[in-house]
């Protein structure tokens, strides 16, 4: 391993993690949104919580397209 390529590996790493952190986040906060939060009316509470599996589903699919085998 080069010198030179160092520095964009541990961008790429870090990116990475970050991506893996966020989805965590996203996915965790959008079960507390479904299971805990009664006091928002459940058409909101289905909307926010999927909304959040959604954006996290799609964050995943990201680093999986772009960040596997390199």
């Amino acid at each position: 391993m080069s010198d030179s390529r160092l520095p964009e590996e541990l961008k790429r790493t870090r990116q990475k993690i970050t991506l893996i952190a966020l989805s965590t986040v996203l996915i965790l906060g959008g079960f507390v949104v479904l299971v805990a939060l009664r006091r928002l009316p459940l058409p909101m509470r289905l909307m926010v919580g999927l909304g959040d599996f959604i954006a996290a589903s799609m964050l995943l699919t990201f680093l999986r397209q772009n960040y596997s085998g390199k």
